[in-house]
């Protein structure tokens, strides 16, 4: 290709040696992989890069997780460079919120042929034999809340202009607001790509002007499932024409959700989650698969699930196993809820009663109650309920009310069932 047809890469979000933390282990689980995960994932990006031929790379954002524990990520991430140096393929990044001037402590010189945008100002790179010009700001702060893109210089007249910038937009449900801005605000620099980080879900929003956030580089946990990698754009006659989709990823996250509203046996419901696990190994491009399941819907097995969930997991990881792939199940969920039917034609009080406590809610004062009371009792807390409790977080109670109430309506249930219970006597007279 020549300066009138060339391709590049844009990635962001590698998140290169994340912690990964939460991660369970078993026999057979492969934890270390997965640690590993991200590191393999930029390895098969530049080696698209250099198979491919592509012009230059862009990292828009997040290229690490914060700061490193020692110079060994530092080391191998510039030993990656280089191998894109030494073909004289330039690399423009920008740092993000986890890796934000302020987080990333530690510093070694970059690679030839690596460009940084700066934190205090826009800064733009040419590339005068293609006629790009390329414009970005790295984070200095973690919590960046202004709009860096409205400080962008406007586009250099007759050249390719691609604005690099790591960003929320506005609007984004589940993310914080960093260097938020509209749709509108970036279309109006007057640029021909805007090659976006922080969203790890790929998304193109425009073709034009092409506004994209091609995700990250690998999932690190079940909320970042399906493919993940860069977009590579295709550039002929001083315009974009196209983008393309690679998956660079080496292991896929998944969530299977299995409703069993309809398993008259365990045996039943185990079917049903064998066969969403095989779906999903199906989807995983013969990648080994990190799957978390859940269990949903009304079922006359939610007690009986509930009083043993440590079996239950033993048994859906062992099924797993058989399924003739690499295939780990990182964590099994239960939001069943007991039958309803079963409740109303028993006509058994202590059923009726685990039902009402089942779908009981809490007010803002019982809420307010309970957070006083697990701040006293903090220190005792099991090393779990701590992880996931949060006394002074409301919405952290809420969420670990739900499945202690579960459980609660679980252990009413089955005494009602139970050999001498009140319901067990009645039929037997």
């Amino acid at each position: 290709m020549g300066p009138d047809q060339f391709t590049f890469l844009h990635a962001a979000d590698l998140h290169i040696d994340s912690p990964l933390v939460g991660l369970v282990r078993y026999d057979g689980a492969p934890v270390e992989e997965l640690r590993a995960a991200t590191r393999r994932a930029f390895e098969n990006l530049v080696d698209a890069a250099l198979s491919r031929g592509v012009a230059f790379v862009i990292l828009a954002g997040d290229l690490f997780d914060g700061d490193w524990k020692d110079y060994g990520s530092g080391l191998w991430f510039s030993s990656q460079l280089r191998r894109l140096s030494k073909v004289a393929i330039p690399v423009y990044l920008i740092r993000g919120n986890h890796d934000a001037e302020s987080r990333v402590q530690k510093k070694l010189a970059l690679p030839d042929g690596v460009k940084q945008f700066p934190p205090k100002a826009p800064k733009t790179f040419k590339i005068k034999g293609l006629g790009v010009a390329l414009h970005g700001q790295s984070f200095a702060e973690a919590h960046v809340t202004e709009n860096l893109a409205a400080g962008y210089p406007n586009a250099v007249a007759g050249m390719l202009n691609i604005g690099v910038l790591h960003t929320g937009l506005e609007g984004y449900e589940g993310h914080g607001v960093y260097a938020p801005c509209t749709q509108d605000d970036l279309a109006s620099k007057g640029y021909d790509y805007w090659a976006l980080g922080h969203i790890h879900k790929r998304e193109v929003l425009c073709e034009d002007p092409w506004i994209v956030f091609p995700g990250n580089l690998q999932g690190r946990h079940a909320r970042e499932t399906g493919p993940k990698g860069a977009t590579l754009v295709h550039v002929e006659g001083g315009k974009v024409q196209g983008v393309e989709e690679l998956h660079l990823d080496v292991s896929r996250w998944a969530h299977a959700r299995v409703d069993i509203s309809a398993a008259a046996s365990e045996a039943d419901a185990l079917k049903s989650v064998e066969a969403a696990i095989r779906g999903e190994l199906g989807g995983a491009d013969g990648r080994p698969l990190a799957v978390r399941v859940t269990l949903l819907g009304e079922t006359i097995l939610d007690a009986g699930f509930r009083l043993d969930p440590e079996r239950l997991r033993a048994e859906i990881r062992s099924r797993s196993m058989h399924l003739g792939g690499d295939v780990w199940v990182e964590k099994v969920r239960l939001e069943t809820r007991p039958n309803r039917e079963v409740t109303v034609e028993h006509g058994d009080g202590m059923l009726a009663l685990a039902q009402n406590i089942a779908e009981a809610e809490l007010s803002d004062d019982d809420v307010r109650a309970l957070s006083t009371q697990l701040h006293k009792l903090e220190g005792r807390l099991p090393s779990g309920a701590r992880e996931s409790i949060q006394p002074t977080d409301p919405e952290s109670i809420k969420r670990a009310v739900g499945p202690a109430r579960r459980f609660l309506a679980a252990l009413l249930a089955e005494s009602s069932a139970a050999p001498g219970s009140a319901s067990g006597q009645e039929e037997e007279a």
